[in-house]
């Protein structure tokens, strides 16, 4: 009888860390879900940035590209004048 009343408490506590495992464990994983989704996103992004930079240079580029060719009109047209 004795050697159930030892057992019994050990038990309990046993069952009561079991049962705190497990919620710390779905709570861990959870947070690692989580996690794993902002980096999903953040990774999008990055290819997201990506493609607008190179959008961005090849704006930069044909603006350069137009704006040289309206400088050499307007030489043409002074010349043309003179």
């Amino acid at each position: 009888m004795k050697k159930e009343q030892i057992v019994s408490p050990r038990v309990e506590i046993a069952e009561k860390i079991h049962e705190e495992l497990l919620t710390s464990l779905e709570l861990e994983r959870k947070l690692l879900q989580k996690e794993l989704t902002v980096q999903e996103t953040m990774s999008e992004r990055v290819e997201v940035r990506k493609d607008l930079q190179k959008c961005e240079r090849k704006i930069k580029e044909l603006t350069e590209q137009l704006q040289k060719e309206n400088d050499r009109s307007k030489v043409v047209k002074w010349n043309k004048q003179s």
